[in-house]
């Protein structure tokens, strides 16, 4: 028979159990989030569980299998304070009386969580879908979370429509970084139909020295044309982000003349990150 404690004691110790062998097994942040969630269903059941450890050791050994982490059963039983035949055992018994798929969670369930929490209409719902689908047959998933990949369809369909929705909303909604969402949602906005010209990040320095004269087009287009030639001097891989580079020059400039032109409004013009811009800000010589 399982003591009960109070739900917010649990739920703190099973989670602390859960990042402990989480980080001892260098498993990823969604493969503890997982399993934590699991931990969450079953103590709300009215599933007769042995211990706490028991149910952290399971849940953590089924959020490995669900997330495809290369951590086997008697990895898992190294690190729980169990041994593998309860954690093993406890594992069965959830999959077969809680109905707890041992498969690799899906990015349909993030996705469709994300679509009730912010609001997307029902076309907005299915185009959501579509971009998955789409995203799918290039393989765009390979290699992500599935919360990385519903949250890049988030804010792609998001961005595409104009909304009121923060990169920073869907990381937090789906426990990633915003740098994550930021590096994968331009693949999956490009696979959209009929996407509007100034949505789409710019690729070329021309391209993103435009967008920035549009957006601050109180700025003399001087600026424009100086930021091209402080670019000259400055060694662009050609992995480099053309248009973060040309944020940071376009930065550079403005603040020589005076102008109070901060790096996160250079950056969400272009639809960068701010550490980027400033970076490249900083290997501009201009105005020294």
């Amino acid at each position: 028979m399982a003591v009960r404690y109070s739900e917010k004691s649990v739920l703190l110790y099973v989670g602390t159990e859960i990042e402990r062998m989480g980080e001892e097994l260098n498993a990823d942040e969604e493969t503890m989030t997982d399993a934590i969630r699991l931990c969450g269903d079953v103590l709300r059941s009215d599933y007769d569980y042995d211990s706490l450890d028991s149910v952290a050791g399971a849940c953590f050994y089924l959020a490995c299998t669900r997330q495809d982490e290369p951590i086997s059963l008697p990895d898992v039983a190294d690190h729980a304070r169990k041994p593998q035949k309860t954690v093993q055992h406890l594992s069965a018994n959830l999959m077969s009386e809680l109905g707890i798929q041992p498969e690799p969670v899906d990015p349909d369930s993030y996705l469709e969580d994300g679509i009730e929490e912010f609001g997307f209409t029902d076309d907005q719902r299915s185009e959501c879908y579509e971009l998955l689908e789409r995203g799918k047959k290039r393989n765009l998933h390979s290699g992500f979370a599935p919360t990385t990949i519903a949250g890049a369809i988030l804010y792609a369909v998001a961005k595409k429509h104009g909304l009121d929705i923060r990169q920073r909303d869907v990381a937090n909604f789906v426990n990633k970084t915003p740098v994550s969402i930021r590096k994968s949602y331009r693949s999956f906005l490009e696979l959209a139909d009929d996407v509007p010209v100034d949505v789409l990040p710019p690729q070329t320095i021309d391209e993103a020295v435009t967008t920035l004269q549009e957006a601050f087009s109180e700025h003399p287009s001087v600026y424009g044309q100086d930021a091209r030639e402080a670019l000259d001097d400055v060694d662009l891989s050609d992995g480099a982000s053309k248009a973060a580079a040309a944020g940071g020059a376009y930065l550079a400039v403005a603040e020589a003349h005076g102008r109070e032109l901060s790096a996160s409004e250079v950056s969400d013009a272009v639809g960068v990150g701010t550490q980027t811009t400033v970076k490249y800000k900083e290997e501009v010589d201009y105005g020294h």
